[in-house]
Parts: structure tokens; sequence; C-alpha cells
């Protein structure tokens, strides 16, 4: 038997969906377990195997793949609870997740609210100011380095913030996506003073023009990406030892799917993955039912998402360029 397995793990809930070659389908639905999500992941499939009389072994080696989602990144973000993280960035830009190119007063709100300029104000940074280092480095608008790496100086700024008890460090230089050098040598660095250290580039994630935005995605994604490598290391190597022979894939917001090996690097990305997969769903269920304009919700114990499908497609924006 050939069969595919999906598992969705919420803050309440996790539910687990299996479809094989013959048609049949059957599903579980039990309890999250945080802080160790992977145990109410489990227990999916051994809800699923009891349904079907079968070991959780015998269940996984049918499973040609697993597609999870799960809102563990957007629960941490929304409630605080995300991995302590320093940002090195050019000396001279510390304050720019502070000054937001005016952004965080209107990000998120309707016209109505944007025009009320005197009731809006900044959200709270990401960071407490100590926690950004400026890095004397400079690399012009065509790459060009104008001002080499101080790696010395680089050095002291990275002993501090693993003083500070980081467990991410996020990297954001002025011109990076033209020319990721300095990036690249930071990591090598940063490797070398603690080799276990969460690190993410900006010039890897998000390398686009537009420096707070760039800049805000690498730190969010450095705040959620060790949790998610936490638990989908131990998780992968579980599986497999269970008999899991084919691949286990993490949700997107995009719609699609990444490795689980490469989720870790891309965690930003899984936001909005458990809504997007509903919102999917919808559409091709709609499409067999004759509907063309759906609202999907999903309501969770942390969060409440809502999505549409307009005209027989899903609505979707594109980031700010």
């Amino acid at each position: 038997m050939s069969a595919i397995l999906g598992i969705d793990i919420g803050g309440t809930f996790t539910d687990a969906f299996l479809g094989d070659d013959q048609g049949n389908i059957t599903t579980a639905k039990v309890p999250s377990t945080p802080p160790d999500f992977a145990e109410g992941f489990l227990n999916a499939v051994d809800e699923i195997g009891r349904k079907l009389g079968r070991s959780r072994e015998a269940t996984l080696s049918d499973v040609d793949y697993i597609c999870h989602g799960t809102t563990a990144a957007l629960n941490a973000l929304v409630t605080g609870n995300v991995s302590r993280v320093g940002l090195l960035t050019t000396k001279g830009h510390r304050d720019s997740i502070y000054i937001m190119n005016v952004e965080g007063r209107y990000a998120g709100l309707g016209p109505e609210e944007i025009q009320n300029v005197a009731a809006t104000r900044k959200p709270p940074p990401l960071l407490p100011k100590r926690m950004v280092k400026e890095i004397t480095e400079r690399v012009d608008y065509q790459g060009n380095v104008v001002v080499r790496l101080d790696e010395d100086k680089a050095r002291v700024a990275i002993r501090e913030l693993l003083e500070d008890g980081v467990a991410a460090i996020a990297v954001s230089l002025l011109w990076s996506f033209v020319n990721p050098e300095h990036e690249i040598r930071l990591r090598k660095i940063i490797e070398e003073e603690s080799p276990g250290t969460y690190i993410c580039l900006s010039s890897d994630l998000s390398p686009k023009i537009r420096e707070y935005e760039r800049t805000v995605t690498t730190v969010m994604n450095a705040q959620v990406g060790p949790t998610l490598r936490d638990y989908l290391a131990p998780l992968t190597e579980e599986l497999e030892l269970r008999g899991l022979n084919g691949a286990l894939l993490v949700m997107q917001g995009s719609g699609g799917t990444v490795s689980a090996q490469d989720a870790p690097a891309q965690a930003i990305t899984t936001i909005g993955s458990v809504l997007t997969g509903g919102v999917v769903g919808a559409r091709n269920l709609g499409r067999k039912l004759g509907h063309r304009n759906i609202i999907t919700s999903d309501i969770g114990g942390t969060t409440f998402l809502v999505g549409l499908v307009v005209d027989g497609e899903p609505v979707y924006s594109a980031p700010p360029r």
C-alpha cells in the first residue's frame, strides 16, 4: 500500500489525515503537547494506526511522504515566546529597525486607520538596542567593497552577543544582496566562536532591496529558527527509526513545501502554512462542488486565521519591494 500522511499541529490540537492509493481516508485528532510538539505528532500517527489496526512502524512504512503544517512559528511570534536574538548590521545603520521607515505606523492597517495618523503608533521594536551591534564594513550599491570588514571588531561584537545569552544571530548588512561577501565571512566567524549558534544571513533569506524589510525578516527568522530546528531534527530521526522511508516535508505560507532539513533556515516561510493549506484545500473542493467564492477560517487555541478564494483562486499579497 502507498499512502500520504498530513499532520497539522496547532496550539491546542494536532490533526492527522492519511490517504492511501485505494482511496481510503483515515483521520485522527489528539491534543497537542507543548512544548514538546513531537509527542503530539507521534500520538497522532499512533491514533491513525489504532484506527487501522496497525502499529506506528507499519503505518509509517507505507507512507510516501508526510506533509507537515504547523503554527509553531506563528504562535511563537504572536505570544512573544521566541529565541533570544542578536543582530549584526553595518555601522551607522543600527536604528533602521527602530525608525521602521515610518512603515511601522501603518503596516497591517486598513485605509481608514492609516488616515487617522494621530491614533497610530509604532509597534515595540523586535530587539533591545543592546542586542544590535554595528559592524565596520561597507559595500556600495554596485557591490563594490568601500570599507573592508574589520574582523577583529566583529569578533568582539559577536562575543558580546554570545555573552548576553543569544541563541541566534541575524546578519543584515547594507547592500549585501548585491555582494554577500561580508555576511558570509561573518557567518564563518560566528561558527568559529560558537558552532551551535543559529545563524541567519539576509543575503540567504531575503536578498532584495529595502533595508528595513530585509532586516526585520532576517531577525524574525532568527527568532523562530532555533525552535523549529530543535523540533524537526529529533522528530525526523525518530520517524526514520520508526520506519518512515519517505520525506518529511514542511508546509510554507506560499502553499509549497520545504524539506525538514532545510525548513529551519527558512523558518519564517512556514508562517501562515496552516491557513494556506486550508485555502488551497477549500479551492480544490470548491471546484468539485461548483463554488468559486469561498471564505475559509482556522480557529486555533492561539490565533484565528481567515482566507479568501475569489473567482476560483486564493487571494494573496506580495511582499513589499
